[in-house]
């Protein structure tokens, strides 16, 4: 009896043993998660993750690629993006053969992702007929309760955002720009910037 009780303090022991080596042995190799870099904006927390920007707004979490004051360099005048706070649908469109359709349509993806949470329907589509299951969406059907937003191709340095004839105009000349605008469309979607 006595042997069986010291096999089962020693099997403890090399258990315990082991896990200890087990721990040193993985901090060694693996050593300590980085801690995400924290910015604070307007009272806003944003925490920094290898692909994005998190924050929550409003009681509900919403990605970013760029921080607000990264996006507030994008000219916007101050009436252009009214139209689209407390909507439940925002149309988006763009035009299938622009050189930067793959920048837009992540966009356009992640507006939706993120919009979403919101509760508001992000109706995605391009400027003219496709083989694509997308409807045909113009400047034209932009209403007060269906706003639409056109990400096109613009000269600006950086990217413009403005109201043309009822109708939210995203002008950039570079992948980086399109994204940033959808940044700064979210943010004053959110009420992030006035």
């Amino acid at each position: 009896m006595k042997k069986k009780s010291e096999k089962k303090k020693w099997g403890l022991i090399l258990f315990i043993i082991f896990i200890m080596l087990g721990t040193s042995v993985s901090f060694v190799f693996f050593g300590f998660q980085p801690q995400n870099e924290v910015i604070k904006y307007n009272g806003i927390k944003f925490v920094k993750y290898p692909d994005r920007w998190e924050a929550k707004i409003n009681e509900r979490f919403a990605a970013f690629s760029f921080l607000p004051d990264e996006a507030e360099k994008i000219n916007v005048p101050d009436s252009s993006l009214i139209r689209l706070r407390d909507k439940l649908e925002i149309d988006v469109t763009y035009d299938l053969n622009s050189t930067f359709k793959e920048s837009i349509a992540l966009a356009h993806h992640q507006m939706a992702l993120t919009l979403g949470q919101y509760n508001v329907f992000v109706r995605k589509g391009f400027t003219a007929n496709s083989t694509y299951s997308l409807p045909i969406i113009t400047c034209n059907d932009s209403t007060e309760n269906a706003p639409v937003v056109y990400f096109r191709e613009g000269n600006t340095t950086n990217a413009n955002i403005h109201l043309e004839d009822g109708c939210i105009i995203a002008e950039a000349k570079t992948n980086e720009g399109f994204i940033m605008a959808k940044d700064r469309i979210l943010y004053a979607i959110l009420g992030v910037i006035k």
